[in-house]
């Protein structure tokens, strides 16, 4: 029956509505709430010498005192999830050290299931378990996770912590999932974590303070690339314009109005005529493609946007980058000289059809862009930084 509705153009529409509506005025809503708690507490957000300082103590009432080692002895217990992306973070993670992974579809859960309700204890005792024999082989100097409180149950990160392990996590939803919803007296987001994580990492500077009005500390911590990995090939443009992603929200409308002013774009994901591309295929489209388009939007929303993985993969590997006019964007790039942003469906138009008709401008943007990708947002840098931060690599 919902699937039937669906397919009825007006009730489509107005559902499309309705949930985007609804998530920006929750995402509106919780950010205006940490804000009130802010000022009601005088809280001030730390810069980075105050954050590494408040690091430094929180971990020293623990008894934890870092010695410093080299790059590539730590022992690092990483838990995620693979859907992805994620298989950079134990290739990445191997510069730094010996890797004990907890990855939780190989030990057969899923937080997408069905039965995840049923699945989430043993699984949480599963992962207490490995981080156990991990730890007796040789003591974890940190933790690295990429967890919610849906799927890691507080208390786990808690034992780790009191064993003498220095917890990170990362979240790259918090704009709109920080607290989630209450299931069994705890949030199912990041929320339910922020007070036991003694660095929260995130890529929404604006979402540091809801982690210090719940307990914690909080860094701003974009997505990166690996240029083993996100690099160019030297291959002929076959298209104007592509796009990898999925078919969904409001994304196909943008899609058909670019198409309709003339633009000649191509489109790869769930839910277009080409279907995905792997990850080698999607690289290498990068550079077989003159102009690579991206979405910003959160959800259902234009408005509500965020940094994404892609913002970094694309210019590091080479690729001419367009995408959203995000804010955030020039906190990590010189946006019309490393990539380009555009405003709306006219405005990305003209710019289309001026890079197109301007390749030496598009060359040197390219070049900007992986230039810049490179020197600054690679994964290595990303958890160098953060490791220096925690005191525990020179």
């Amino acid at each position: 029956m919902k699937e039937k509705l669906k397919k009825i153009n007006l009730i489509a529409k107005a559902n499309f509505v309705f949930k985007t509506k609804l998530q920006e005025y929750k995402a509106a809503s919780e950010l205006a709430y940490y804000r009130r708690k802010t000022l009601q507490s005088g809280v001030i957000l730390p810069d980075y010498n105050a954050l590494f300082q408040a690091l430094k103590v929180r971990l020293a009432r623990r008894g934890i005192h870092p010695v410093l080692k080299r790059k590539g002895s730590l022992h690092i217990f990483l838990i995620y999830m693979l859907n992805n992306w994620e298989a950079v973070l134990p290739i990445v993670l191997k510069s730094f050290g010996s890797i004990s992974e907890f990855e939780c579809c190989s030990h057969g859960f899923n937080s997408t299931a069905e039965s995840w309700s049923d699945q989430r204890g043993a699984m949480n005792e599963a992962m207490r378990k490995s981080f156990h024999k991990a730890n007796s082989v040789k003591p974890v100097d940190i933790v690295v996770g990429y967890l919610s409180g849906d799927v890691c149950c507080p208390e786990i990160l808690r034992e780790m912590a009191q064993l003498g392990a220095i917890v990170l996590n990362f979240c790259w939803d918090d704009k709109l999932g920080f607290r989630g919803k209450m299931r069994g007296g705890c949030w199912t987001g990041p929320a339910a974590l922020a007070s036991i994580v003694d660095l929260n990492l995130t890529n929404a500077p604006e979402s540091r303070i809801k982690y210090l009005i719940e307990g914690g500390l909080a860094m701003f911590w974009p997505e990166a690339a690996h240029p083993d990995f996100h690099k160019p090939y030297d291959l002929p443009f076959e298209y104007d314009v592509s796009f990898v992603g999925g078919k969904y929200s409001w994304r196909p409308k943008f899609i058909e109005k670019l198409r309709k002013a003339g633009i000649n774009v191509t489109c790869f994901g769930n839910g277009w005529g080409n279907g995905p591309l792997s990850g080698e295929e999607m690289i290498k489209l990068y550079s077989r493609s003159r102009i690579n388009l991206g979405f910003a939007g959160v959800g259902y929303s234009r408005k509500l946007m965020c940094l994404k993985g892609r913002d970094f993969e694309v210019p590091m590997s080479g690729g001419l980058y367009l995408t959203q006019d995000n804010p955030e964007l020039s906190l990590v790039y010189e946006v019309d000289k490393e990539i380009v942003t555009y405003k709306d469906e006219g405005d990305c138009a003209m710019k289309i059809k001026r890079l197109l008709n301007n390749p030496d401008e598009a060359e040197k943007i390219r070049r900007a862009g992986r230039v810049r990708a490179l020197r600054d947002h690679s994964w290595d840098l990303r958890f160098e930084y953060v490791f220096k931060m925690a005191g525990l690599i020179e």
